[in-house]
């Protein structure tokens, strides 16, 4: 039992899991592409409320290769969560911890 002074201790904080370079440029690389797309609205719209009828290709093209990075970015992004998450007999994870436990049931998490 506590006295009455005596507080109970502080519950440690969980330790906050750091986002990955990979993961940063393919954050930063969507949001990036995101925003063109949506100045890409933008000014289709203006061009059509001042009848404008050139061709909007300057804006296509350079937000062209920027796409093209994301598709990049986010293909090896996949490629290394699935090779941290496999097991050097190309297992699961978790089929190669129960593996390990011998295939013991455990109690639900």
């Amino acid at each position: 039992m506590r006295g009455k002074r005596e507080a109970a201790a502080p519950e440690p904080k969980p330790e906050k899991k750091r986002m990955g370079n990979t993961d940063r440029l393919a954050w930063a690389l969507v949001a990036l592409l995101a925003a063109g797309l949506a100045g890409g609205f933008v000014l289709a719209v203006m061009s059509i409320r001042h009848q404008y009828t050139g061709a909007l290709v300057c804006w296509t093209a350079a937000f062209a290769p920027i796409g093209t990075a994301v598709s990049v970015v986010l293909c090896r992004v996949v490629d290394k969560s699935r090779a941290e998450n496999t097991g050097p007999n190309g297992e699961g994870v978790k089929y190669a911890a129960a593996e390990a436990s011998g295939f013991q049931e455990s109690p639900p998490i």
